[in-house]
């Protein structure tokens, strides 16, 4: 008799428990529904007020990505392996490939990777080539880049930039390159802000002109920090604005973790440049992450982090990061 009232007892707790859970989950279901309503709702407000600013803007995902911290260093033996290339004239300048091609390349204005992806993939052309990607939205009618890539998505940094130069006949002259070794992830990947948060937080942060358009949103990799072992990379939404004042594309960026304004403009142009520097590479150069509690935390972290997962810095990791400190 007793064991059976001890029976009821049991089935009667574990009853009220299952309840008590269940309850729960769905109040945390209901709240998270409650929460993206509300985020949804938002940014349909948001995008409504840059229509009425005269801001148009490319169909925008509301897909969460994920995504991690990465560390990378300046590859600094590209001067014993740019030995093996032909028809070219080529020379290492501060870490970075600069070559002159001994016949020019023609290519279609339109679409050059269709010829650049052959050239590009041959180890007799490219040092390292196979690991650049084509990246239309850093490419114009005179230079057309391809990228080195962290998780499948672009490196946006001279340093892991192959830039090819392209005279007014469309012909392709020569290319400078940067190369990044020894990439490491540095943390568990985690939840990112979708595209169209990136660009109403961009336009909320009055970033984005009235009467301009935001041609394109790209979540890529882009400097947070240089250490002693190497440079930190964050996920970041790479996005391209055209205004009626500029000729070209102002690029700004926003940390794809925390929605923080990354303070770096940079501006794709249509105008000429030569290989040795240009508007485009020198304003690689100036990088700043805007001074937020937000950002200090996450470069402080992620500094623990290279420290962690590296071995003691050598004297080419050393020279790698000097390297790299003045070219993003």
């Amino acid at each position: 008799m007793d064991f059976r009232r001890i029976e009821v007892i049991f089935i009667v707790v574990f009853a009220i428990l299952n309840a008590y859970l269940f309850g729960s989950y769905w109040q945390y279901q209901l709240e998270a529904g409650t929460t993206s309503s509300s985020n949804s709702s938002e940014n349909s407000t948001i995008l409504k007020e840059m229509r009425n600013d005269q801001i148009t803007y490319m169909p925008l995902s509301n897909k969460k990505m994920n995504g991690y911290y990465a560390s990378a260093t300046v590859d600094t033996s590209l001067k014993d392996n740019i030995k093996r290339l032909t028809d070219q004239s080529a020379r290492v300048v501060d870490n970075y490939v600069e070559s002159t091609l001994n016949e020019e390349l023609t290519v279609d204005p339109k679409q050059p990777q269709k010829v650049l992806n052959t050239f590009v993939k041959n180890r007799y052309n490219i040092v390292y080539g196979s690991e650049y990607q084509y990246n239309p939205n850093l490419s114009t009618n005179v230079q057309v880049v391809y990228t080195q890539m962290i998780d499948g998505h672009p490196v946006y940094s001279k340093a892991g930039k192959l830039t090819f130069y392209v005279n007014a006949s469309n012909e392709v002259t020569g290319y400078t390159q940067g190369h990044l070794v020894n990439e490491k992830q540095l943390r568990e990947k985690s939840e990112l802000i979708s595209q169209t948060r990136a660009v109403t937080w961009l336009y909320q942060y009055n970033e984005i002109q009235n009467d301009s358009k935001v041609e394109w949103a790209d979540l890529g990799y882009t400097n947070l920090l240089t250490t002693d072992n190497g440079v930190v990379y964050v996920p970041t939404w790479v996005i391209g604005i055209k205004s009626k004042s500029s000729t070209g594309i102002q690029v700004k960026r926003i940390n794809a973790f925390s929605g923080v304004l990354i303070k770096k403009d940079h501006e794709v142009t249509t105008e000429s440049s030569t290989q040795a520097s240009g508007s485009t590479a020198a304003s690689d150069d100036s990088s700043s992450v805007s001074s937020t509690e937000t950002s200090e935390s996450e470069a402080t972290s992620a500094s623990s982090d290279v420290s962690s997962t590296t071995s003691s810095t050598s004297s080419a990791t050393t020279e790698a990061t000097t390297s790299t400190s003045t070219t993003y």
